[in-house]
This record gives C-alpha cells, sequence and structure tokens, in this order.
C-alpha cells in the first residue's frame, strides 16, 4: 500500500535544467520587484489621502506576495476605496487663499 502512495513521487525523478531554476529566480525577483513597487505606491497615495498608510501597504504587499490574484483584488479594492480628496487639495467652499 504505501509502495502505491509513493509511486506519483518517483515517476517524475528527473533533475531540473539550469534553465528551469534560471527562469524561476527571474520569476521570483519580478514578483519581488511588482510587490514592492505596489507597496510603495499604496503607502504614498495612502499617506496624501491620510488613510492608514503602513496598513494599507503592508497589507497590498503580503496579498501580492503571497496570493497573487488576490492582491490584485485587495490593490482594486484600495483604489476603489480610498477618497478622492488628498491633503493637499484645498476643501470645496474654503477659501483659496487670498481675495481674487
Amino acid at each position: 500500500m504505501r509502495l502505491l502512495a509513493t509511486l506519483p513521487l518517483q515517476a517524475g525523478a528527473e533533475e531540473i535544467g539550469t534553465n528551469v531554476l534560471i527562469a524561476m529566480a527571474i520569476g521570483m525577483l519580478l514578483a519581488l520587484l511588482i510587490t514592492i513597487g505596489a507597496a510603495y505606491w499604496v503607502y504614498k497615495d495612502a499617506s496624501k489621502r491620510e488613510n492608514n498608510e503602513l496598513a494599507w501597504a503592508v497589507g497590498i504587499g503580503a496579498l501580492l506576495l503571497l496570493a497573487f490574484p488576490l492582491g490584485i483584488v485587495a490593490l482594486i479594492l484600495y483604489v476603489v476605496l480610498r477618497g478622492d480628496e488628498t491633503a493637499s487639495e484645498p476643501m470645496q467652499g474654503g477659501t483659496a487663499g487670498g481675495e481674487w
């Protein structure tokens, strides 16, 4: 019975070529760069909008790194749920800093 359970593990026992390892390393590096870039953008954008920038950046970065499709969904949700107004934009109805 144990022999039948280990048979699928023994069927693909050939060595992994260097091309496959290089492709995996490049893919992992690319995924890491995308994750860092997206987390940095979310951090900067959330700090302009006076949101909890650290929580958003860590959450988006972790989801992109651990579960890429969920990270993409979280990034889209951030763009939809963030406020339209940044801290540098004046409030509507407020004074613009002087008389015209």
